[in-house]
């Protein structure tokens, strides 16, 4: 029974954290063959390359209707008007325009219609490749570029898993599946105990369904004194007429399954519980008290999982609260720039750590000294490797770690600066 008890614990721990708050970004498998990737959340979007199955992919965010914002795979690419570049060397480009858009490429079709970032003048882009659109006057050159920082792709939830399996992908149904299946193994142990009951306690013959109505009045009170639950339930609950055990239990245990495909929070088994206490206080045979009891003790289970996972949502949401007090704190009292010093998120000598462990940031900004100002990890498209070691300003996404104490910027946006070292940093 304990080892029963720490098992369901273990699956309801599980469960309420994948539900509770993912951990973004973090690495996933495409677990189908010729999966789209689309320019945005939903079919509607148009594709703008295929994965593979085993094609690893980094998902920063998930969307309302399953879709999983993920970084822009190799291979993806935006379109820019040319008359807003300047080329210049090494393949790259600079804005030349204010708030340019940049365009959702597909490796289908020259369609471009999807904006999702506005470039600033003066910021560089990789250019990929130059193409001419029509011809004589209204002719216009675009230039194909890596996805600037911001820009994300999408794919269907349906085709992504946190590990990679060789064996095809299984059905996905009710988040809660393997409660259920842990449930139907359950049962099966607790229906052969029953039918070892039932042969201590022989009975006659009788017909499988519609048995004869019993004299007492259809509605009644039924005050049950159950062991299994160590408590006493005075329920009031009108039978069908034509009453058949088994028919009603299974029209209980369906009502039951449907409820529990759904949020935990959303859970609530007091009518189903009293039904089938009355169920039970009119069986007849050990077979019929067998099933009524089986259908209580699953509601017992989930009941028991329900108020787990309020306790353990309970805690993460105050562990949330307090991540969000500390970082509000830590904002308050640092120093803030000058009415004309430039306005950043984090300013400071941009160094590679060493990730304590998976999903950790890479990146740190330090003082004069070498201390840790705040720890950083790249947006999609932003590449922070080409500024180790130089004084840089990120505008970005403020955050907090509570394992390492210490601020976090999501960069957007990064751009060398002079003198870093000893500047206020965060707006």
């Amino acid at each position: 029974m304990l080892a029963r008890t720490v098992a369901l614990l273990s699956i309801v721990v599980c469960w309420s954290n994948l539900a509770a708050a993912e951990s973004f970004p973090y690495r996933a498998y495409i677990a189908s063959d010729d999966v789209n990737v689309r320019s945005g959340p939903g079919d509607n979007y148009y594709p703008v390359m295929k994965l593979a199955r085993g094609d690893v992919v980094e998902v920063y965010r998930h969307d309302p209707g399953g879709w999983y914002a993920i970084r822009p795979p190799q291979g993806c690419f935006s379109w820019i008007s040319g008359e807003f570049l300047k080329p210049g060397e090494n393949g790259t480009a600079v804005v030349i325009g204010d708030r340019v858009v940049a365009r959702v490429g597909s490796m289908f079709s020259d369609i471009r219609d999807v904006i999702q970032v506005r470039l600033d003048r003066g910021e560089e882009v990789e250019v990929l490749e130059a193409k001419r659109f029509n011809a004589g006057p209204a002719a216009q050159t675009w230039y194909k570029i890596t996805p600037p920082a911001g820009e994300f792709r999408w794919v269907s939830g349906k085709f992504v898993e946190r590990e990679l399996h060789s064996a095809a992908p299984r059905p996905r149904g009710p988040r809660n599946n393997m409660l259920l299946a842990r449930m139907a193994r359950e049962d099966a142990e607790l229906d052969a105990e029953l039918q070892a009951e039932d042969v201590a306690e022989p009975e006659q013959p009788r017909p499988r369904h519609r048995h004869p109505r019993r004299e007492e009045p259809v509605e009644d009170e039924v005050v049950i004194p159950d062991e299994a639950f160590g408590r006493v339930h005075s329920p009031k609950v009108r039978l069908p007429e034509s009453f058949d055990m088994e028919a009603y239990v299974d029209e209980l245990d369906t009502e039951l399954s449907a409820m529990v495909s759904q949020e935990a929070t959303a859970w609530e088994f007091r009518d189903l519980k009293s039904r089938g206490e009355a169920a039970l206080a009119k069986a007849e045979t050990a077979v019929e008290r067998g099933q009524a009891r089986m259908l209580l003790a699953k509601i017992a289970r989930f009941e028991d999982i329900r108020q787990r996972y309020v306790a353990v949502a309970e805690v993460t949401a105050q562990t949330d609260r307090r991540n969000q007090q500390l970082a509000s704190r830590l904002r308050n009292v640092m120093p803030r720039p000058g009415a004309d010093e430039p306005r950043y998120d984090g300013v400071g000598k941009l160094a590679q750590v060493v990730a304590g462990k998976d999903g950790s940031p890479q990146f740190a900004l330090l003082d004069s000294s070498g201390e840790v100002r705040c720890y950083v990890s790249p947006s999609p498209g932003v590449n922070l490797r080409n500024y180790v070691g130089m004084d840089v300003g990120i505008n970005g996404t403020l955050g907090y770690l509570p394992d390492q104490h210490a601020q976090h910027v999501t960069a957007k946006r990064i751009v060398p600066v002079t003198g870093t070292s000893g500047s206020t940093m965060l707006r």
